[in-house]
């Protein structure tokens, strides 16, 4: 468990995935918390998802260690906008079967 507070936070507007994203850093300036909301809708975005989601944090760092290669390709935030789509899209595989 990690017991570092979080020191900031950010919440960053992605015009190209249509996302506002909720991104939380430590003591050590690292990302200890996400979440997202689909849509442009900042005061709902606010009031209902900006606060941590832990599945999406777990599943966020399981992608860095699994595909280091991918995360040092693109920037810190285009990286969590991929791993957010590969989220939403294994959520809705395993609704569908």
């Amino acid at each position: 468990m990690n017991t570092m507070k979080t020191i900031k936070i950010e919440h960053i507007w992605s015009d190209k995935n249509d996302r506002w994203m909720h991104i939380e850093y430590n003591e050590q300036h690292k990302i200890c918390g996400m979440s997202f909301m689909q849509g442009d809708e900042y005061e709902i975005f606010k009031t209902k998802y900006a606060e941590n989601d832990p599945g999406l944090f777990e599943f966020y760092e399981t992608m860095l260690y699994t595909f280091p290669i991918e995360s040092k390709s693109v920037n810190t935030i285009e990286f969590i906008n991929k791993v957010m789509w590969a989220y939403c899209q294994a959520d809705q595989i395993r609704a569908k079967y």
